[in-house]
């Protein structure tokens, strides 16, 4: 008989124990809200949710690329933007004196100077402690001045790009060298000058009163505006392509997130359901625990008489 109520007693332990883990797990899937607390409880399904996960990572690290990568080209657009204004200041004012009997030349060849000096700051234009027209070489100013007479102006950058990858099958450039910008590189096309010496020839054949010279120099300056504009066009398509691949990112990673939250959230009637079926085995395992403990306490009593 005390065997045998032994092995109530243990069975019946085991059993309390059994229901107290269950009551303990379905207590922790409600408080956390999560159906996966350890990869036993669902293997495949942790496999998803690793490999879901990692997916996310990769969303969040390109979203990242765009976010660093956007501002140097917006910089480098506000800037272009001020570089076109130049030019067809320089422009009107050549038009000016060619279409007019200009006798004080003085206040537009001190024009002209004030707005190569802000062109040179243009060129030279850093995002953070970046020079966004150096090329790769953005540790250093694009341009350089050698005070004359006459001026010089050199660009001492390179030619290269940077590339920011935006989504896995596309990577977009985030820089435009200033060679191909302000024309060192004869970008805008056969018999043009650099925007520095256009201006400087410009002044040149103003202070000289060539406007034969002055009016031949119209096509040079149309071409570099032109140029510009070709630059400006191109940095407007690569934030474009940057925006779109953000929304694509931000799609990608709702619908993931989707996915994630139908293999590992908790559906809460459900849990609800379990927690009251567990909590009812464990009561029932209590009751027959407190059963059979009085059984062995009568058990104990009789056999000392």
């Amino acid at each position: 008989m005390r065997t045998s109520l032994n092995l109530q007693i243990q069975n019946t332990l085991q059993s309390i124990a059994r229901a107290s883990d269950g009551l303990t797990a379905v207590h922790l899937k409600g408080t956390s809200g999560k159906r996966i607390l350890k990869p036993s409880d669902d293997i495949p399904g942790t496999d998803r949710i690793l490999s879901l996960r990692s997916a996310i990572n990769t969303i969040d690290q390109l979203t990242d690329n765009t976010i660093v990568g956007k501002p140097s080209l917006q910089t480098a657009e506000a800037a272009l933007n001020e570089a076109t204004k130049i030019i067809n200041t320089v422009r009107d004012i050549a038009l000016r004196v060619i279409n007019s009997s200009v006798t004080d030349r003085s206040t537009y060849l001190a024009q002209l100077d004030d707005l190569t000096a802000h062109l040179v700051d243009i060129a030279n234009t850093r995002y953070m402690d970046q020079y966004v027209f150096s090329g790769t070489a953005s540790d250093k100013p694009a341009v350089s001045v050698q005070n004359g007479p006459p001026v010089e102006y050199s660009y001492i950058g390179n030619a290269g790009t940077k590339k920011t990858q935006v989504l896995s099958w596309v990577s977009v450039p985030t820089n435009i060298p200033g060679s191909a910008v302000f024309n060192f590189d004869g970008s805008a096309g056969a018999d043009t000058t650099d925007v520095f010496t256009m201006i400087s020839r410009v002044r040149s054949a103003m202070e000289s009163e060539d406007y034969t010279a002055l009016s031949e120099e119209l096509a040079n300056i149309d071409a570099n505006h032109n140029n510009i504009l070709a630059c400006r066009s191109r940095l407007g398509s690569w934030m474009q392509r940057m925006d779109d691949a953000t929304n694509m990112l931000i799609d990608s990673k709702m619908r993931m997130r989707e996915l994630l939250s139908d293999i590992e959230d908790i559906d809460l009637p459900s849990v609800v359901v379990e927690l009251q079926t567990q909590e009812n085995i464990y009561q029932a395992a209590l009751a027959i625990s407190s059963r059979v403990m009085n059984m062995s306490l009568l058990s104990t009593q009789l056999g000392s008489r």
